[in-house]
């Protein structure tokens, strides 16, 4: 798996106003996995699982053989996944 951080910079549909940061979960194919927002306060408010029709759906193109490099750890994104999974 790939781990990546997406900041406003990098994602123009990021909305502020809520996240201040993205970490999404991407198989070596390319498809999203999973995905936690993240506010500026360090709160998860945002988890989201891929549907089960097609693995890793979300209504978006399939990530770029090039963008798929890790800017952050697997433990940084379970961190904040366990911790979103947690909050419910």
């Amino acid at each position: 798996m790939i781990y990546l951080k997406w900041t406003s910079s990098e994602l123009a549909s990021l909305e502020l106003d809520a996240l201040s940061a993205l970490y999404t979960e991407v198989d070596d194919d390319g498809w999203v996995q999973r995905e936690v927002g993240v506010c500026s306060q360090g709160l998860v408010v945002h988890q989201l699982t891929p549907t089960t029709n097609r693995p890793g759906w979300f209504g978006l193109a399939r990530l770029s053989r090039l963008m798929l490099n890790s800017n952050v750890t697997k433990m940084e994104f379970e961190a904040f996944w366990s911790a979103g999974r947690d909050a419910r």
